[in-house]
């Protein structure tokens, strides 16, 4: 392996283990040795990945005290990757509802606005991107046909501000699809109510797109409610229940997130 796959390598491990609790519950992570010789890579290595987590706004590094777990709210929690942790840890049960309200902020607007504006192409392509979710064979085909759908809604959208946020959107979509869209068989259900959007849309009728969309994210929330407990790495492979929080996320829901 080369150094900068170790170092991948690491930053993930670490960001995995800190999201999920299993180090740094005391605040504290363990020193650099011992991290060298638990995954055996060098001092280097160590220091470069804690770095990165440092960026990442995970951990908070300085003399005598060593690094250390920020809460929750100083987390870069839009960044894919420590999206990715978060949501395979289970983290935090508000964050369910977060990742709910953040989309229920931005897609019923993009989808009136897309209604109004969107060119003949651009609905063209929303309901393409439909088609595409309606012939999928398995659940990775439908959840990228569904990520371009929602991608080209927001392009129809006319907002220039809204197309900025698809890097944005993507990596909450890709989060609620993981929470949400269980098998298959439940995301090919999920296309009557997409269908709807697309239809108003393409009929150029903003409040109804707009209602189409709320309506979309109520089946995405209880899809969410309803599904199977997920299992976090490192707890035995016992279930975590949505009511339960780790001491990191009630910390956050303390925590003045402006810090003001």
């Amino acid at each position: 392996m080369r150094p900068t796959n170790f170092h991948a390598f690491l930053v993930d491990q670490l960001g995995r283990l800190i999201a999920s609790g299993q180090i740094g519950v005391d605040g504290a992570l363990p020193r650099e040795d011992e991290l060298a010789d638990r995954f055996g890579v060098s001092r280097t290595v160590v220091r470069e990945a804690t770095k990165t987590l440092q960026a990442l706004g995970l951990i908070t590094t300085g003399p005598r005290v060593g690094s250390r777990v920020q809460p929750l709210s100083s987390w870069r929690l839009l960044d894919p990757q420590v999206m990715d942790w978060i949501t395979d840890a289970d983290m935090a049960s508000g964050f369910e509802r977060d990742l709910l309200e953040l989309r229920g902020m931005i897609e019923p607007a993009a989808a009136g606005f897309a209604a109004e504006r969107g060119s003949n192409a651009q609905v063209a392509a929303i309901n393409t991107s439909l088609a595409a979710m309606a012939n999928a064979q398995d659940k990775a085909e439908h959840e990228a046909s569904d990520f371009r759908f929602h991608e080209a809604i927001l392009e129809a959208s006319g907002n220039i501000l809204l197309l900025q946020l698809k890097p944005i959107l993507r990596a909450v979509l890709k989060a609620s699809f993981r929470l949400s869209m269980h098998d298959h068989k439940r995301a090919q259900a999920s296309i009557a109510i997409h269908s709807r959007v697309a239809a108003a849309i393409a009929a150029r009728q903003p409040d109804e797109a707009r209602a189409a969309m709320v309506a979309l994210l109520k089946v995405a929330q209880a899809d969410i409610n309803t599904g199977p407990p997920r299992k976090v790495t490192g707890s035995k492979n016992r279930p975590i229940k949505k009511t339960q929080e780790t001491s990191h996320a009630r910390n956050s829901r303390k925590m003045d997130p402006t810090g003001a």
